[in-house]
C-alpha cells in the first residue's frame, strides 16, 4: 500500500495501487457504503454478540419540553440486535436541548472519538452551505478558474461544485479509479489535479456533468481543493498571504460555530494531513455529531435545506449505488431515503451512512433526529441501515404517542 507516499510525481500508478484492496469486494459485485482505507481501524470494541441481551421489562420513558414519550420498544429494539454489541444511541429535536433518548450498549460513551467513514460526507456538504451562505462559493460554479488546472474543452469543463457534492460529476467510474484521497502528504490540489487528468473521459462515454449518478470519493475530493482555492478569508498579518487549508474552512464554517470540539478529519491521534481524505476521513464523537443533526434539522445553520436535502440523481442511470441504498436518491453530502425512487420527491428524511455502523439522519417531517453510535470492524454499512430503519419506525410510534406531561 502507498498510504504514505509523497509527491505529486506518484500521479497514476502508485496512486492506483493505493485502491488495490477494493478489488476483490468489486469483483464479488458488493458495493460498499464507503471504500474503506488500506488497514481499516480496529474496532475498540466487538461489532458482534452472541446472544441478544434481555428486552427491557419495565417501562422507559422521558419527559422533554413538556411531553412524556414511551422508549421501551426502543431499548428493547436495540439490545435485542446481536450485531450490534457497542454503541451510543441518540433521538433528539430542534427545539430542546435536551435529547429525547440516550441509549449506551455495551462499552461505548457519549464523547468516544470514532472514525466515521461515509458520514464523513454530510459535513462535507454542510461546510459548501456554509460557504455558500457566507457568498464565497455558490452551487453553480464551475471548477475554472479557481481550479488553475481545469480544462476549458470537453464536457469536462461543464463540471459544477454541485455536481462534485451529489456524485454527479462523472469523475466515480469505479471505486478503483484515482486513489490519491487515500495519499495523506499530498495536497488537496494536486489530488483534485491527478483525479482530473487520469480518471474522467477516457474510461467510459456519456459521463457528462450530471448525466449518471456513480457514488464514490473523488467528487467529493475534487470539491474540498475547489472550496479551499475559493476561500478569501485571509488573516489580516498573515506572511505569506494564504487561503485557510480545509481544516480551518471546517473550524471556521461548521465545527467552531456549533462547539464541535472533538471533530477533525483525520485521526486524532496524528496530524493534519494537506491531502485529508473528505469522503471517509473525519473523527467525531456521538455528542458533537448530535450537534450537527440538530443545527440541520433546525433549519438556521444551513438556511436553504431544499436546496441541501433535495434529490439531485433521480431519473439517472445508476453505475455504483450501495447496496444499502438502491431505491435511496443523493442530495449533497447526503442520501434522501425512501422505499421507491419515485418517492424520494417528497421524502423529508436525509441520512449519511458510514461503512462501520456509524449512521446519523433527520427526518423534517416527524421532525426529529437520530444517530447510532458505533464502529462495527465488518458489515457496518449493512447493519447500521438495517438498525436504522427499525429505530426509524418505533421513534414514529414513539413521537405520535408521546402525551403533554402532567
Amino acid at each position: 500500500m502507498v498510504w504514505g507516499a509523497a509527491g505529486a510525481a506518484l500521479i497514476g500508478a502508485g496512486a492506483i495501487a493505493a485502491q488495490s484492496v477494493f478489488s476483490q469486494r468489486e469483483e464479488d459485485g458488493a458495493r460498499p457504503m464507503v471504500q474503506l482505507p488500506p488497514q481499516a481501524p480496529m474496532a475498540r470494541a466487538s461489532g458482534s454478540a452472541t446472544a441478544a441481551a434481555p428486552a427491557a421489562s419495565a417501562s422507559l420513558s422521558t419527559t422533554v419540553g413538556g411531553y412524556t414519550y414511551d422508549w421501551t420498544a426502543l431499548e428493547a429494539a436495540i439490545e435485542a440486535d446481536t450485531e450490534v454489541a457497542n454503541g451510543f444511541f441518540i433521538v433528539g429535536n430542534a427545539n430542546d436541548p435536551e435529547y429525547l433518548f440516550t441509549h449506551e450498549k455495551g462499552s461505548f460513551g457519549i464523547d468516544r472519538v470514532t472514525p466515521l467513514a461515509s458520514a464523513s460526507k454530510w459535513m462535507a456538504g454542510a461546510l459548501a452551505m456554509r460557504m455558500v451562505q457566507s457568498g464565497i462559493v455558490t452551487l453553480e460554479d464551475p471548477m475554472a478558474p479557481a481550479l488553475a488546472f481545469w480544462t476549458t474543452s470537453g464536457t469536462k469543463k461543464n463540471v459544477k461544485l454541485k455536481h462534485t457534492l451529489s456524485m454527479t460529476s462523472g469523475f466515480n467510474a469505479s471505486p478503483l479509479v484515482g486513489g490519491c484521497q487515500l495519499l495523506p502528504t499530498w495536497t488537496l490540489y494536486n489530488c483534485a489535479k491527478s483525479i482530473h487528468d487520469l480518471r474522467y473521459d477516457s474510461l467510459r462515454p456519456g459521463n457528462a456533468p450530471g448525466a449518471q449518478y456513480s457514488y464514490g470519493p473523488h467528487g467529493i475530493q475534487i470539491a474540498a481543493a475547489y472550496l479551499e482555492a475559493k476561500d478569501t478569508s485571509i488573516q489580516p498579518g498573515t506572511s505569506p498571504a494564504r487561503q485557510r487549508n480545509f481544516h480551518e474552512l471546517f473550524s471556521q464554517h461548521v465545527t467552531t460555530p456549533l462547539g464541535m470540539t472533538s471533530t477533525v478529519w483525520y485521526d486524532p491521534g496524528g496530524s493534519a494531513p494537506t491531502n485529508p481524505w473528505i469522503a471517509g476521513g473525519a473523527y467525531s464523537t456521538p455528542r458533537d455529531y448530535a450537534k450537527l443533526l440538530r443545527a440541520l434539522l433546525s433549519g438556521t445553520f444551513v438556511t436553504d435545506m431544499t436546496a441541501f436535502t433535495q434529490q439531485r440523481t433521480a431519473g439517472l442511470p445508476r453505475l455504483f449505488v450501495p447496496s444499502g441504498a438502491t431505491n435511496w436518491e443523493y442530495a449533497l453530502g447526503s442520501f434522501v431515503e425512501c422505499d421507491t425512487p419515485a418517492a424520494c420527491a417528497t421524502s423529508k428524511i436525509n441520512s449519511s451512512p458510514g461503512a462501520y455502523g456509524w449512521t446519523g439522519w433527520i427526518d423534517r417531517q416527524t421532525g426529529y433526529y437520530g444517530l447510532i453510535a458505533t464502529e462495527i470492524s465488518t458489515g457496518g454499512d449493512r447493519k447500521g441501515v438495517e438498525l436504522e430503519q427499525v429505530m426509524q419506525d418505533l421513534i414514529e410510534v414513539a413521537i405520535a404517542n408521546r402525551t403533554p406531561a402532567p
